[in-house]
């Protein structure tokens, strides 16, 4: 079905808000921390995934995505020879 006007609106469809701003008008003002001792977001979070989708194991990076993390992580989750798959 498509939508409709504010005029044509039926009851039971979900009604669409739009937070559009101004370009000339000030960002909101983000929340306030109370401390700075905790980064404000991870920079990214690795998954290892088997070929069907499932997750097998994750882990986050706080800073940086550089091969000795990932090859340290790899390590982490196959620890032996035998349990790593073929190709990464």
């Amino acid at each position: 079905m498509l939508r409709r006007t504010e005029e044509e609106r039926l009851e039971w469809l979900p009604h669409r808000q739009e937070n559009n701003q101004p370009h000339d008008e000030d960002a909101p003002a983000g929340p306030q921390r109370n401390n700075y001792f905790v980064a404000p977001c991870f920079y990214c979070m690795e998954t290892i995934c088997a070929p069907c989708g499932v997750v097998i194991a994750w882990d986050m990076f706080a800073y940086a995505e550089s091969p000795t993390n990932i090859l340290n992580f790899l390590e982490r989750v196959y620890p032996t020879e035998g349990s790593r798959p073929d190709y990464i």
